[in-house]
């Protein structure tokens, strides 16, 4: 029989679990923010007297949340857990798997813990409920001993303090901003995505390449702004955007046409690299809400002017990030896909940039499944766009033989497609000097 107490704790031996419950004033949002923003966590997490150290938070099916609690006092050891999230259903579900590590963050044996947090609407609050689960019932009576339901009570009493306090950096209940503070719009699926928006006249959204948010493009997006209403933002799986699983390159059309419609119906689409292929298949999708496209320098292979994607690339990768191989695939990525020669990357993993390519290297998966056919070293699929939208693929003047191929294909698949030519600069530009890639996109979108 399940034993209870006043906190709102259920200790169930026929389970061998916890349950403890607590309902909050502030709404599902903002607890779930609680719970998923490293900053936010660290001021509740542990219970009374502890404080918290988060070293990594990566929430996605597959990512981990690796922490530290200790006493402010001293009196006790450090005690140290890495938390392998299973399930994440923002703004309703976290499941994780929670095993206590050792100093080098390795897993100290004492076995794993499933643990599923559910948020609740509750009148105009809410209730988190969390359920602990323990291998057998030594090792429930063991946490039970050690006072470990105690200890979550008092973590979600200190959760409510946070939640009750002012805040300027959290979503409302209405989720019409999100704990980074950019406006969010729900996509078709029920994922949250932010974004950004500047300036004023007709609307144009940047899409981001690969392992990259919306800062990635903060210059274009800048750029852009003096002439349109540009929007840039997080695609799934980067920044504060969901990711729900399991991912499906058609939901990234979804997010584009709600951002289409906070734009007021039709817009533009700007992309670099990458994202040239999601511009593409959204503009397809999408049709007369797509005005015009220009794409600079995207990444087709349709010859043997440069060697094509491994056929197993995506599979690869795919192995990889399950094996939480997330540094390893940043450097498959740059030595197959990039072609940096392997002596190289020592020296680039010293780099900060390093450390945000690994933070996203799960997206290299998803951008693979986007680009996939398009890299082939064989001509572009025939079926795969019908676009009446004006194109401009432009190249830089110091750019790649096969980029141009590229261009050159696809300006032969499609119509009302013009080739450009970016003089002086490479693949780069996008990024490193957004200013000519601006006005040349503004000419060509403009007239």
């Amino acid at each position: 029989m399940p034993e209870g107490t006043a906190d709102g704790i259920v200790i169930d031996k026929s389970s061998n679990t916890i349950h403890i419950s607590r309902t909050y004033a502030a709404g599902v949002e903002r607890a779930w923010w609680a719970w998923t923003d490293p900053k936010a966590i660290t001021h509740w997490w542990g219970p009374q007297g502890w404080a918290a150290t988060v070293y990594e938070m990566d929430v996605r099916p597959g990512g981990r949340w690796r922490f530290q609690i200790a006493p402010v006092d001293g009196s006790a050891a450090p005690v140290r857990s890495i938390a392998t999230y299973k399930t994440v259903v923002t703004r309703a579900e976290l499941r994780y798997d929670d095993e206590f590590a050792d100093q080098a963050w390795q897993s100290d044996g004492t076995g794993t813990f499933p643990t599923a947090v559910t948020f609740m609407p509750a009148g105009t609050g809410c209730t988190v409920e969390v359920t602990a689960g323990f291998p057998d019932g030594q090792a429930l009576q063991r946490a039970v001993e050690l006072q470990m339901a105690e200890g979550y009570a008092e973590a979600l009493e200190r959760l409510g303090s946070l939640l009750d306090a002012p805040h300027t950096d959290t979503p409302s209940i209405e989720g019409d901003s999100i704990m980074s503070g950019l406006p969010t719009v729900t996509s078709a699926d029920g994922t949250t995505i932010a974004y950004q928006k500047t300036g004023s006249g007709p609307a144009i959204i940047v899409i981001s390449n690969v392992a990259e948010d919306h800062t990635g493009v903060a210059g274009i997006a800048q750029a852009l702004s003096e002439h349109f209403t540009a929007i840039s933002f997080d695609r799934r799986g980067r920044g504060a955007s969901g990711d729900p699983q399991p991912y499906d390159p058609a939901r990234e059309i979804d997010d584009i046409a709600a951002l289409i419609d906070v734009a007021g119906g039709s817009a533009a689409l700007v992309s670099g690299s990458g994202g040239c292929g999601l511009a593409l298949d959204a503009a397809s999708a999408l049709g007369g809400k797509v005005t015009g496209l220009y794409l600079y320098e995207p990444p087709f292979i349709v010859d043997d002017s440069r060697a094509p994607a491994p056929s197993d690339y995506l599979e690869h990768q795919e192995a990889l990030i399950a094996a939480g191989k997330r540094s390893e695939a940043v450097e498959y990525f740059m030595t197959e896909m990039i072609g940096v020669p392997a002596e190289y990357i020592p020296a680039m993993k010293q780099d900060p940039s390093w450390d945000a390519m690994v933070k996203y290297a799960h997206t290299y998966t998803y951008d693979g499944r986007i680009m996939r056919g398009l890299q082939d070293g064989k001509p572009l699929p025939t079926d795969r766009w019908s676009i009446d939208a004006p194109i401009a693929v432009a190249v830089g003047g110091n750019g790649e033989a096969f980029i141009r191929q590229g261009a050159n294909a696809l300006a032969a698949l499609l119509p009302n497609v013009t080739v450009l030519t970016l003089p002086d600069h490479d693949h780069s530009a996008f990024w490193m000097a957004p200013e000519p890639v601006a006005e040349q996109a503004r000419t060509f979108l403009l007239g």
